[in-house]
């Protein structure tokens, strides 16, 4: 009887022994397809699997369980587990846990309806009008959205399967979330007309939150990751998981003739790869007790990854800076065009300072525009949209230009501005893009200007037949040290505190190195705080076949200052800029005709055959402003058309060309072109 009873006692032993795990790890259950619940109420997921095959690569005794997110981070914090799976890292160091190694990175990305929109991209996104985008009620989410496109709207979700499905609505632009749990669902909802954007952005990564008491538990985590990446056991994982849900597309047809080539090397690469991967899992034993000296070198690659992540971090604050600044920059003109236009409402203000105020309320908006200027010039660079016009170029007649015009500002700020002429021989013609080599010399002056409190500042140039070289030399704050590397890059100043008292968005070098750049030239920097700073250009001539453009009608105005009287239609559908229109034009009207959509405008022209000109705004609803003149076109040639918009692209130009606009005029407009552009108009 008692030689029963012992074996009895052995078996529940072993048995206790089973039930109690030496190890204890946690997921959450409904984080798919990293770990969750099934149809059949198993916990599967990418973690699991790796978890698993941790655990049969050495035997490891380990539970497994689930839970919610909250609930399985509270029996960690308690230590009544060793650690849970699919925990994202922290921005920064924490030393409550242990973090194993990664053991996947995830990231965020825009979801969008093909069958609502075929191509669809960030500056598909940066340009519309009021988007919608479906996401998560999240702060840094929103503002990352925001700083694309400031008039977003959101539709805020609750979870993955509302997320995809949202996507179906057309009042949706797109959605906002998870990479893979976005694709992941809309794979499982059958819909393969959802597609995510290739952008990836909020990249983290995932690996085991462990107890601070097993670290034991967290060697064996770490070495059994690096063994299962070597021995192509985590590639399978992957594949099986991750891959149809994580996979970018790639428009091949941009890529056809490359198509050959890139296959015999895939090919190539595959046969190396598989080559490896045999080898791999014959030493595997062996390269176990290398694992201690692989530690080692993971470490130093973490060292590195932690400095680029501080690259990032930096990267970071100067692009929250740089939306500071413009919110600053955009703000405080705002304040001061709507606040003294409020104070001129009041009757009670002199003649004098009714003129004061209206000429801050020019000043203001012309600084708002500027920056805004700054916001789209640096797009354009940044989207390779910007390009080179090359005509013949004299550089003498720009020098005296910006002489002249920066004078007055150096008299009234006490500094003294020169201009020397440095050795020049030029016996050619110069070819370049003038308005770039403009605002190149323009954004540098301006700059000394602005950040010189005393003393002088010292333009020097010389002029080759082969080269042009420029030194902006000045006495001011300069930059410190640790700035000059990254001075050029966008939203860099070299000092952007709220505290600096200096004006400006942080662009103008960055644009300046941009235009430098296409002009195939060099921009090189030498700078002592406190001392001064000295920037220097070079400008190659770029010699050209292409013939010069005809003088634009805008540059052979004629400076009669009486015009006939001229019956005008304005096709607007704003009421403030046709208010405005027809208040600049008033003193050379015969009769002003009003049409608000391209339909109307098409109507007028037809009922009012002796209208002389139309002013044809481009963006109107309807019909647009090319539409409308093409139609017009048809029945009427001889009346003088002038395309108005706000696009200054460019195409928009040559598009109004193609319709049969005489002239194009860009917003805001300027009442002096407006005016010089019926000076040449025969009535």
């Amino acid at each position: 009887m008692r030689h029963y009873f012992l074996i009895i006692t052995i078996i529940l032993v072993l048995i206790s022994s089973k039930v109690n795990a030496q190890y204890k790890v946690l997921f959450s259950n409904n984080y798919p397809p990293y770990n969750y619940i099934n149809e059949n109420n198993e916990l599967v997921g990418f973690n699991i699997d790796i978890l698993n095959a941790i655990k049969d690569l050495y035997g490891s005794d380990i539970s497994i369980d689930s839970g919610d997110w909250v609930t399985i981070n509270n029996f960690l914090n308690n230590n009544e587990v060793d650690a849970i799976g699919g925990a994202h890292y922290p921005g920064g160091f924490e030393n409550d846990f242990i973090y194993s190694r990664s053991s996947i990175n995830t990231s965020h990305c825009f979801f969008y309806n093909k069958n609502h929109i075929k191509r669809f991209s960030l500056e598909y996104l940066r340009t519309s009008k009021e988007p919608l985008i479906a996401m998560w009620k999240n702060d840094v989410l929103e503002y990352y959205i925001l700083s694309i496109n400031p008039s977003a709207k959101f539709l805020y979700i609750k979870n993955y399967e509302s997320l995809i499905n949202a996507v179906d609505k057309k009042e949706v632009t797109c959605a906002f979330g998870q990479r893979v749990g976005g694709m992941f669902y809309a794979k499982k909802l059958h819909k393969d007309y959802i597609e995510a954007l290739n952008h990836r952005i909020l990249e983290r990564s995932m690996g085991f939150k462990i107890s601070k008491q097993s670290s034991e538990f967290a060697e064996i985590l770490n070495n059994g990751l690096e063994v299962i990446l070597a021995n192509g056991e985590y590639q399978k994982i992957y594949d099986k998981w991750i891959a149809e849900y994580d996979e970018s597309k790639t428009n091949w047809d941009q890529y056809l003739k490359y198509i050959l080539f890139s296959g015999i090397i895939i090919l190539a690469i595959i046969i190396l790869l598989i080559s490896i991967n045999r080898i791999l899992r014959s030493r595997v034993r062996d390269k176990t007790k290398d694992l201690r000296s692989q530690l080692q070198l993971n470490s130093e690659m973490m060292k590195e990854l932690k400095k680029q992540k501080n690259k990032a971090e930096e990267s970071d604050k100067m692009k929250s800076a740089f939306l500071a600044n413009m919110s600053h920059e955009i703000r405080t003109p705002m304040n001061g065009i709507l606040g003294f236009a409020d104070l001129l409402k009041n009757a009670e203000y002199s003649s004098e300072k009714r003129s004061q105020f209206i000429e801050i309320i020019e000043k203001s908006g012309h600084r708002m525009l500027q920056t805004i200027n700054n916001i789209i010039d640096i797009s354009k660079l940044q989207s390779g949209l910007e390009e080179v016009q090359l005509k013949k170029v004299n550089i003498l007649n720009i020098i005296e230009e910006l002489q002249h015009f920066f004078e007055p500002e150096a008299t009234t700020k006490g500094l003294t501005l020169f201009f020397k002429n440095k050795n020049s021989t030029i016996t050619k013609p110069f070819y370049s893009d003038e308005q770039k080599l403009n605002s190149i010399l323009t954004n540098l002056i301006k700059n000394a200007l602005k950040f010189t409190p005393k003393g002088s500042i010292e333009v020097e140039y010389t002029l080759q037949n082969d080269v042009a070289e420029f030194w902006v030399k000045d006495a001011g704050i300069g930059i410190p040290y640790k700035k000059q590397t990254t001075i050029f890059n966008e939203f860099v100043q070299a000092d952007f505190s709220h505290s600096s008292g200096f004006e400006g968005s942080g662009l103008g070098l960055s644009i300046s190195k941009g235009y430098v750049d296409l002009l195939n030239g060099d921009i090189q920097l030498k700078s002592k705080p406190n001392v001064g700073s000295t920037f220097y250009v070079r400008i190659p001539n770029s010699i050209t076949t292409i013939p010069e453009t005809n003088t634009s009608l805008e540059n052979t105005i004629s400076n009669n200052s009486i015009l006939p009287k001229f019956k005008i239609l304005i096709a607007e559908d704003d009421e403030t800029s046709f208010e405005y229109l027809k208040t600049v034009l008033e003193d050379i009207t015969e009769k002003i005709l009003h049409a608000k959509n391209g339909i109307e405008a098409i109507e007028l022209a037809k009922q009012n055959a002796d209208i002389d000109v139309i002013l044809m705004d481009i963006k109107m609803p309807k019909l647009n402003g090319l539409e409308a003149s093409k139609e017009i076109r048809k029945f009427n040639k001889n009346i003088f058309i002038i395309a108005q918009s706000a696009y200054t692209q460019k195409s928009y130009k040559n598009e109004a060309e193609k319709v049969g606009c005489n002239t194009f005029i860009s917003k805001p407009i300027n009442k002096q072109k407006l005016l010089a552009i019926f000076s040449n108009i025969k009535n």
